[in-house]
């Protein structure tokens, strides 16, 4: 297997996980936690990564089905 191919199969697994976990992030993170993390709230924390992880995922698997095709 050539190694464009190779690598893009592992950035659209890379970006599917991304995705998972950020959609976990904005719907589940920082649910009935009391505490606070510095001057923002735990909840306020999930959402800045979570949209992060989105983010990073889904250009993770556009770059991947990009190596794919071409």
């Amino acid at each position: 297997m050539p190694a464009p191919k190779a690598f893009g199969i592992l950035l659209i697994l890379t970006g599917l996980a991304g995705l998972a976990f950020g959609i976990y992030a904005l719907l589940r993170g920082g649910r009935d936690g009391q505490g606070r993390i510095g001057p923002i709230p735990e909840r306020g924390v999930h959402l800045v990564a979570g949209a992060r992880m989105l983010l990073v995922g889904a250009l993770c698997l556009a770059a991947g089905l990009y190596l794919l095709v071409s």
